[in-house]
């Protein structure tokens, strides 16, 4: 189950995240361009070292570079899609049933998809977190097919960007510690009662 008290107070940092899986533009994305991910590492030292390491390299780089680096990992590269369904069903008709499913999801929460990306990209996913409207704790848990396609997708992502070592992996894998923090203390709080 999903935690919310967990998941209210990380709505921001899931806000952060999603904004640093976009394509950068403008200026080179830089570690001081996300506060609240860098305050919530004060309390967390694997988030925290996460970061660390994807800015030790990204910052280095140009605008341009940076740009090239995320065309040819994210966009170029079958192995390393942010699109979170792919590395399983790749175009099979169980895909497009939960791509379905997610756009349904967003739109009983109040949000529509504006974006020309699937409903299984990955910062879609996050902003969706960070800001989807759920009024009731019954329509949260009914996200947890999200929690579960973002746990599932993450997964392979992270596997593969580690095996290239590619700097998103620690990107990635902040997401995966955020996510298992929403559910995991609610299981924990389960074995107490």
């Amino acid at each position: 189950m999903i935690n919310q008290h967990e998941f209210e107070q990380k709505r921001p940092i899931m806000q952060e995240l999603s904004a640093m899986l976009l394509y950068p533009q403008g200026s080179p994305i830089k570690q001081q361009d996300f506060p609240i991910l860098e305050s919530y590492g004060d309390s967390n030292k694997e988030v925290a070292a996460n970061i660390n390491r994807f800015f030790d390299y990204f910052s280095e780089l140009t605008l341009l570079q940076q740009q090239e680096y995320y065309v040819q990992t994210f966009d170029f590269n079958k192995k390393t899609p942010l699109h979170m369904t792919f590395a399983k069903y790749e175009d099979a008709k169980e895909r497009g049933q939960i791509l379905v499913q997610l756009k349904m999801m967003y739109a009983m929460s109040g949000l529509e998809l504006n974006s020309k990306e699937l409903s299984d990209h990955l910062p879609l996913m996050l902003e969706f977190l960070a800001n989807g409207e759920w009024i009731h704790a019954n329509r949260l848990q009914k996200w947890q097919l999200l929690f579960a396609i973002m746990e599932d997708g993450t997964y392979f992502l992270y596997q593969e960007l580690k095996k290239q070592e590619n700097p998103y992996q620690y990107v990635i894998q902040t997401v995966r510690i955020l996510l298992k923090s929403c559910m995991e203390l609610e299981m924990e709080a389960e074995k107490v009662e």
